[in-house]
C-alpha cells in the first residue's frame, strides 16, 4: 500500500511538472501564429475569458504576447531581446508570466481599450514634426489593427493612425498600399479580404472578393500585388484555394488561379522582376520561385540553408534581391540577380517588412517594432517604434498621385524618360523613367500654356527605374507635358488627357 501511494504521489508530481511550462517551444508556437494570425486571436480571446493579459510589454523591452493554447492554457510567447527576438526566447504560462516579471512596471494589454500603463508611456508613439519626403510608408501592426505611416526618406513616424483601428474591417493587417487610382488597399489575413479605404482612413467597401469576404476564394491571406494592367494577384495560404495565386480584374471580381495548386507551398510574398514573378514561400525547401507574367512555373529562384520563411522582397540596385527572413538564420538577406546567397544583415531577426530609405539605410520590422539600420555594415541605427507584431512596407503618395519605387531592375545604363502609357488616358496613366545614379530627381506635370500642373517626384532617388501613376481626374481634357530632371539631364514629352 505505501508503494502505491508513493507511486501515486510521484505521478501526480510528474503530470504537475508536466503542467508548468507548455510543451511546445518558442520557434513552433510563433511561426504557426505568423502562418495563420487565428491561432493567436483564439489565444487572445481565452486571455480575455480568464481575466488574463493580451500582451505585456515590460520597463526593459520584455515582450509577452498570447500567441497559442495547450491544454486550456494560454499559451505566452517571451521575447527578451527586441533585436534578435530569437535569442533567449521562450514559451510560458500565465502563472509563471506573473511570478517572473513585475507588472507594477509593465504596460499591460488586456484588450478592448483596457490598458494598464505603468511605464509612463514608454510604447506610446512618437511622430516627427513634419515630413521630409513627398512620399510615405505604410506599415499594417497587427496588435492594434492598423496602418502606420512612415517617412521614405528618412523613416521617421508621420502618423501612427494613418488608418485607424477598425473593428470588425480589419483583424490582422498584413500589407497596405496603394490603388493605381490612389485609393488605400489592405490585405486582411483573418477578414479574407483586400479592404479598400479613401486617403483619409475611411473604410469605403471590401474590393475583394467584390460583394464581401468569401473564404471559399480567398483564406488567408498575405503578400498582394497590383499587376500593370491594373488586375490584383493575391496570394492564399488556407481553405479550398490553399496554395494558390488568385487573380482578380479591376473591379475586384475573381478571375481564378493565376497560379493553381502543384508548385506553391504556403505563398507569402509577389514582386516582378523584368518578365517575371518572384513568389516567396514560407514553408518547404523551395524559399523563392520563378514564374512567367502568364502564371506558368518557370524554376525554383532559391534554395538556400540561409534563408528561412521569406516574407518581403525588394529589388535593389545590379539585380541584387533583400529577402526578410522570419524564421532562424533569420535577418535580411542578400541574393545576386541569379539566386546566389551573398550575405545577411542580422542585427534585427523575425524579419517581416523592408524598404530601402531615400537616405540610403534600410527600414525593418519585426514582431517589436520599426527599425532602421545601415546599408554597408547591417548595423541597428534606432528603433523608430516599438509595437508588436509590424508587417510589410508599401511607398504611398499622400499627394494622390501614386508611385512605386524602392524596387531596381538592373541598374540603367543612362537616363530616360518613356512615353507614358496609355496614351491619350482617361484618367490615369504611367509614366516611367529611368536615372544610372542617385541623386536629386524632379518630375513635373505642366499645361499647354507651360503652367505648373503637379510635382509628382521632387526629392532624392536611388538609381534604378521607376514608373509613377498620374491621375488627372481633376483636369480637364487636353494636353498636357511632362519633365524630368536628374543631374544635367532634362527631357518633356507630350501627353493627351481625353474625357
Amino acid at each position: 500500500m505505501k508503494l502505491k501511494t508513493l507511486s501515486l504521489v510521484a505521478l501526480l508530481l510528474i503530470s504537475a511538472i508536466g503542467f508548468t511550462a507548455p510543451i511546445e517551444d518558442f520557434n513552433t508556437v510563433y511561426t504557426r501564429a505568423e502562418l495563420n494570425p487565428a491561432v493567436q486571436k483564439q489565444a487572445e480571446q481565452l486571455a480575455s475569458t480568464l481575466g488574463h493579459p493580451l500582451r505585456i510589454y515590460t520597463e526593459d523591452f520584455k515582450f509577452i504576447e498570447a500567441k497559442g493554447v495547450e491544454n486550456g492554457q494560454v499559451v505566452y510567447t517571451v521575447i527578451v531581446d527586441r533585436y534578435n527576438i530569437y535569442n533567449g526566447a521562450y514559451t510560458a504560462f500565465h502563472s509563471d508570466i506573473v511570478s517572473s516579471f513585475d507588472l507594477s512596471k509593465s504596460r499591460i494589454d488586456y484588450g478592448n481599450g483596457n490598458v494598464v500603463d505603468n511605464t509612463g508611456g514608454l510604447f506610446n508613439p512618437v511622430v516627427s514634426s513634419q515630413s521630409r519626403s513627398s512620399f510615405w510608408l505604410l506599415i499594417p501592426e497587427w496588435t492594434n489593427d492598423k496602418v502606420y505611416a512612415f517617412d521614405s526618406q528618412t523613416g521617421d513616424l508621420i502618423d501612427p493612425d494613418f488608418i485607424p483601428s477598425t473593428p470588425g474591417t480589419l483583424n490582422s493587417p498584413r500589407h497596405a498600399f496603394e490603388s493605381p487610382w490612389g485609393t488605400i488597399m489592405v490585405a486582411d489575413q483573418i477578414s479574407d479580404a483586400v479592404q479598400e479605404f479613401d486617403t483619409s482612413g475611411v473604410f469605403i467597401r471590401t474590393y475583394a472578393p467584390t460583394g464581401g469576404p468569401n473564404p471559399s476564394i480567398i483564406d488567408n491571406i498575405r503578400g498582394v500585388f497590383f499587376r500593370p494592367d491594373n488586375k490584383l494577384l493575391v496570394t492564399v495560404g488556407s481553405g479550398a484555394n490553399q496554395n494558390t495565386i488568385q487573380l482578380f480584374d479591376t473591379g475586384g471580381v475573381p478571375m481564378g488561379a493565376f497560379i493553381p495548386v502543384g508548385t506553391l507551398n504556403s505563398p507569402f510574398y509577389i514582386i516582378q522582376r523584368n518578365s517575371e514573378y518572384l513568389i516567396g514561400n514560407s514553408s518547404g525547401t523551395n524559399d523563392v520561385q520563378k514564374y512567367d507574367l502568364s502564371g506558368t512555373f518557370l524554376s525554383t529562384f532559391i534554395s538556400s540553408s540561409s534563408l528561412a520563411f521569406p516574407q518581403q522582397m525588394i529589388k535593389l540596385q545590379g539585380g541584387i534581391i533583400a529577402i526578410c527572413g522570419f524564421s532562424s538564420p533569420s535577418g535580411l538577406v542578400f541574393f545576386d540577380s541569379v539566386g546566389t546567397y551573398l550575405n545577411t544583415f542580422n542585427a534585427i531577426t523575425g524579419n517581416r517588412g523592408v524598404y530601402k530609405l531615400g537616405n540610403g539605410n534600410y527600414l525593418a520590422t519585426n514582431g517589436t517594432g520599426v527599425h532602421e539600420i545601415d546599408d554597408t555594415t547591417g548595423a541597428l541605427i534606432r528603433t523608430i517604434a516599438s509595437a508588436s507584431n509590424f508587417q510589410f512596407i508599401d511607398l504611398y503618395n499622400p499627394s494622390g498621385l501614386t508611385g512605386i519605387g524602392n524596387e531596381f531592375n538592373s541598374a540603367p545604363g543612362e537616363y530616360k524618360l518613356y512615353d507614358n502609357y496609355p496614351n491619350p488616358f482617361n484618367p490615369v496613366t504611367n509614366i516611367r523613367f529611368s536615372i544610372p545614379k542617385n541623386g536629386f530627381v524632379s518630375l513635373k506635370i505642366y499645361d499647354a500654356l507651360g503652367r505648373e500642373i503637379s510635382s509628382l517626384v521632387n526629392e532624392f532617388r536611388q538609381a534604378g527605374e521607376y514608373t509613377i501613376n498620374f491621375n488627372a481626374s481633376k483636369l480637364v481634357s487636353g494636353v498636357y507635358f511632362y519633365t524630368l530632371k536628374s543631374e544635367s539631364f532634362h527631357a518633356t514629352k507630350k501627353m493627351m488627357l481625353v474625357k
